[in-house]
């Protein structure tokens, strides 16, 4: 604690932006691991607060196409503040590792959750998804098409709220830009994207929310097959069953939560 201070006032004293190094974070337990490395607990030694520690070993990033998608999912993420998107605080390096400080998610992802309990009851899968929702809208609003949402990319804080993650097959999308790319995970994938003639907006996100939604009620998404031309064929003919156990009432929405919903589906 007596470095960090120390290095802050010595910032301050020659009025320079302070550089943000290990020494100022307190490395605990491991919560995950991922392709480029892994995910620590962490706490800030000044202000004490709990974070997430995602450590990027350099070694992994020796492709430019590699390096290029960290990159870009940093400076997404640090555009964005909302309550129901994960928060990244800061990034610094070592000589070997690339450290992204974020919101730390005690929850775990939806995706556990949901196994844990087999299915959601719909009074806990309606505040959810209207959080996902909400979520989806902010992130449309900053003219971001996510392409990945799916139990696994939603995150929850120690409270149960919502934190949508994962924003590496995100992309900046222009007013009328037409997109080819093949992004997603196959059972969530928007038809519009499996059609391969090119998609456009921001639709495609609210396709694979449904699928969400479908699985937190059902406890499995609604399309699946042996083989993935026959996944596509489901999507595209969106072919599912709805149980009698789910009700079809439709109660209102508060105003806020309406108006984020018109908006990611409009954009």
């Amino acid at each position: 604690m007596a470095i960090v201070s120390k290095a802050i006032k010595e910032c301050f004293r020659k009025d320079e932006e302070h550089i943000t190094s290990t020494d100022f974070y307190r490395s605990g337990k491991m919560l995950g691991r991922g392709a480029f490395g892994k995910v620590n607990l962490g706490m800030h030694k000044l202000t004490r607060k709990l974070v997430a520690l995602k450590t990027i070993n350099k070694e992994f990033l020796s492709e430019e196409k590699q390096k290029l998608k960290v990159m870009h999912e940093v400076s997404l993420l640090l555009n964005m503040r909302h309550s129901y998107v994960v928060k990244l605080y800061e990034t610094f390096e070592t000589k070997r590792h690339i450290i992204l400080c974020m919101e730390l998610c005690a929850g775990g992802d939806l995706l556990n959750y949901v196994r844990k309990r087999r299915k959601l009851d719909e009074s806990v899968a309606k505040v959810l998804f209207k959080q996902i929702i909400m979520g989806i809208g902010y992130i449309h609003s900053k003219s971001i098409l996510h392409r990945d949402i799916k139990l696994d990319n939603i995150l929850l804080d120690g409270k149960g709220t919502v934190k949508i993650a994962d924003f590496g097959v995100s992309k900046l999308v222009k007013k009328g830009e037409v997109m080819h790319e093949q992004c997603g995970t196959p059972a969530y994938i928007a038809p519009e994207i499996i059609r391969d003639k090119g998609y456009s907006g921001f639709k495609a996100d609210i396709w694979s929310a449904g699928v969400v939604l479908y699985a937190m009620l059902y406890g499995t998404v609604p399309f699946k097959a042996n083989n993935m031309s026959d996944l596509h064929k489901l999507i595209m003919k969106a072919r599912y069953n709805l149980k009698d156990e789910i009700s079809e009432s439709k109660l209102p929405l508060p105003e806020s939560c309406t108006r984020s919903s018109a908006a990611a589906v409009g954009a």
